[in-house]
Order: structure tokens, then C-alpha cells, then sequence
């Protein structure tokens, strides 16, 4: 009796202490922190083996790395290279085509305006997908016209520059091939905004250039409408009450340096300038 006492005595002494050590070591910590364990205690405790005293030489990170690095490097310059060699070839390509392209157009009468000694910018507007079909129509936005047409165009950057109230050209569209004009018909075939490619644009000739006046920055001045617009605002002479006098003044110096170059205007839009004797050139469908 004695003996089975003193058991079941030690048996709960035991299990106390169980119970009492398993509430320390898996008590609930604080947000963020691990709970800690008597096992890891234990092992913190533990000497370390005689292999990890130096037994084993160290792992050799660093030089494998250095050794990559070096192979990489060249490899990286290489690619630099590369890629350096491969845009001054699509300069040079893109270069050699508008010289070309140039010469073609000198054939046929058609000068670059970027070669006319004047101050205007080019913002060709079918070049890009900002016009009304868009789409790009071109694929180059250079400005190409007939020769007498490029040296009044310059003669009326002048004019504009000695304007008491100074001002720029910005350059919409010069010449425009004839499969562009199909493309634009094909959009809006409205006779009178539109032209018909059957009997063609004055554009089509390289003898009309659309335009507006903007600041030494190439930002466009207040115009009644904008570019290709048609509405009954856009006519060349509009004066409706949403059109402010701002405007109709930025509208009336365009038209009088171009008048005094000897451009003349269609009723329909303000920023199309035809040049004089026009129909002595031919339709033109050259692409660029």
C-alpha cells in the first residue's frame, strides 16, 4: 500500500511539472515575436562540434562571384556596343533614304522645306495618328513642295517675323501623295473639305500647304478651330460669338502674310493656302 502511495505520489509530481513546463515554453508572445522553445534552449547549451572549428575550409563565395562578374562584364560592354552600332546603322539607313528620297523628289520639282532658309516648324499631322482618318498616312513628315511654292513659303515666315505682333509657321501638310488623298475620301467624302481624288488636291501637286501661326517654342497660337476641323468655325472667314477676338486676330495675320507672299484661301478652312498657277503641275503620287 505504502509503495503504490509513494508511485502515484512521484506520478503527480511528475505530470505537475510537465504541465508547468509546457505553459512556460508555449505561452502566446507579443505580435511579431517568435514564442520561444525549449529546444532551442537545449541546443544554445550544446558545444559546438570540432568539425565546424576549422576543420572544413570555408566555402569560396567571393571568388566565384568576382569570377562571374568578369565574365559578365564584357558581355554587358558587347551588348552595349551592339546596340550602339545598330542605331547609328538605322541613322545612317534613315539618313541615306531621305537623301534619296530628296533626290526623287528634286526630279519631279519637289523640294525639302527643311532646306529653305526660314523659320517654320513641322508638325505634319498625317505623318502621325493626330488627324482625323487616326491613322499615320505617311511614313516620313517631311515637307515637300514645288519650288516657286517652298520660296513663297519662306518669303512668308519673313513677313511674319516682321509682324509688330511677331509670330512662327507651323507647318500642317505640304505635298500629300494621291493614295493618301484616297485614304482621306475614303474617311470624309465631303466635296468642298474633302477633295475628290479623281480630280485631285492642290496638295497632290505640292502647290498648297495647310498652316498655322504659333510662338518662337512651336506652341499654336489661339486659332478659331483646330486643324481639320468641319465645322462652320473653320471657315476662313468665320466670325461666330464662340470664336474669341483672339482668334479672329491670330487668324487675320496668318492670312495677310500669306496673301502677301501670293497664296490665296478656300472658304472651308482657315488654315489651307493654295500658291498661284497650280494646275501647270500634275498629280503627284509619290510615297515617302
Amino acid at each position: 500500500m505504502k509503495k503504490y502511495i509513494v508511485a502515484l505520489s512521484v506520478f503527480i509530481v511528475l505530470y505537475i511539472c510537465a504541465i508547468y513546463g509546457v505553459q512556460t515554453y508555449t505561452s502566446i508572445k507579443p505580435a511579431g515575436t517568435p514564442p520561444e522553445s525549449i529546444f532551442a534552449k537545449l541546443k544554445e547549451k550544446q558545444p559546438l562540434p570540432d568539425i565546424i572549428a576549422g576543420d572544413i575550409p570555408p566555402v569560396q563565395t567571393t571568388p566565384l562571384k568576382q569570377e562571374e562578374d568578369i565574365n559578365i562584364i564584357p558581355k554587358v560592354q558587347d551588348l552595349k556596343e551592339q546596340q550602339t552600332q545598330d542605331t547609328v546603322s538605322e541613322e545612317q539607313k534613315d539618313s541615306q533614304s531621305d537623301a534619296d528620297r530628296d533626290k526623287l523628289f528634286e526630279e519631279k520639282g519637289l523640294v525639302n522645306a527643311e532646306t529653305l532658309p526660314a523659320a517654320i516648324f513641322l508638325d505634319i499631322r498625317y505623318a502621325t495618328e493626330n488627324n482625323f482618318t487616326g491613322k499615320p498616312l505617311y511614313k516620313s513628315d517631311k515637307c515637300y513642295l514645288q519650288k516657286d511654292t517652298a520660296q513663297a513659303l519662306a518669303a512668308a515666315a519673313q513677313y511674319a517675323l516682321d509682324e509688330e505682333k511677331t509670330f512662327y509657321l507651323c507647318i500642317y501638310d505640304c505635298y500629300r501623295p494621291v493614295s493618301a488623298q484616297k485614304a482621306l475620301w475614303k474617311v470624309y467624302p465631303v466635296p468642298g473639305q474633302v477633295a475628290d481624288p479623281k480630280t485631285g488636291s492642290n496638295h497632290n501637286r505640292g502647290t498648297a500647304v495647310d498652316l498655322g501661326p504659333c510662338n518662337a517654342e512651336g506652341y499654336p497660337l489661339p486659332m478659331p478651330t483646330e486643324f481639320d476641323d468641319f465645322t462652320e468655325d473653320a471657315y476662313a472667314y468665320a466670325n461666330s460669338e464662340d470664336i474669341p477676338p483672339e482668334a479672329i486676330a491670330n487668324r487675320k495675320a496668318l492670312q495677310k502674310v500669306m496673301r502677301k507672299a501670293g497664296f490665296t484661301t478656300i472658304r472651308k478652312e482657315w488654315w489651307h493656302f493654295n500658291y498661284k498657277d497650280a494646275k501647270q503641275y500634275p498629280l503627284l503620287d509619290l510615297e515617302f
